[in-house]
């Protein structure tokens, strides 16, 4: 579904990629909504445990979390975006309980990055006035730009471009 999105992904596919048949897929999933569902909660743990790999309550943690995301898309082709937003942005419309979901998994992921921004604060190193909450949220939204473009464009510089101006807005509170 990442890779050639939600409507291009048919049922037949997955049970045949999973090696499941019909009757075990609907004794789980009632719909295709629901397993967009699941698909959606699977790929926000994904997208947390990747960057928790970091510790983004450091500046050198950041960089390299944002660095991450850089070599992952490129390892992909600067295809199929953001392995979360794609998904979301497709179904976000279609359904509340989809953009429940999407809402939550898009406040879990910048509260991760927030409380990271906060431990900075708490050290000292971020000034403070900066608000890691907003800080979180222009990030995620350049990020989410980000990764938009450079799979349009096919190329890191536009990728690199987006991470840089998140890495140097944040910066810009450092004390």
């Amino acid at each position: 579904m990442h890779m050639q999105g939600v409507d291009a992904t048919s049922l037949d596919q997955i049970l045949a990629e999973s090696g499941t048949g019909k009757g075990q897929m609907y004794h789980y999933f009632s719909t295709k909504t629901d397993l967009v569902e699941a698909v959606l909660r699977h790929q926000l743990q994904r997208v947390l445990a990747d960057q928790r790999r970091f510790d983004i309550a450091t500046w050198d943690g950041i960089e390299r979390w944002l660095d991450s995301m850089l070599r992952a898309h490129a390892e992909r082709g600067f295809r199929g975006g953001c392995p979360l937003g794609s998904l979301i942005a497709e179904v976000v419309d279609r359904d509340d309980r989809l953009r429940a979901v999407a809402t939550e998994a898009f406040t879990l992921w910048e509260d991760q990055m927030a409380a990271g921004l906060r431990a900075l604060q708490d050290r000292g190193e971020l000034r403070d006035d900066a608000d890691p909450r907003r800080l979180a949220e222009e990030a995620m939204a350049t990020i989410q730009g980000g990764y938009l473009l450079s799979t349009m464009k096919r190329r890191a510089q536009t990728m690199q471009h987006a991470l840089a101006a998140v890495f140097e807005r944040l910066a810009s509170f450092a004390t």
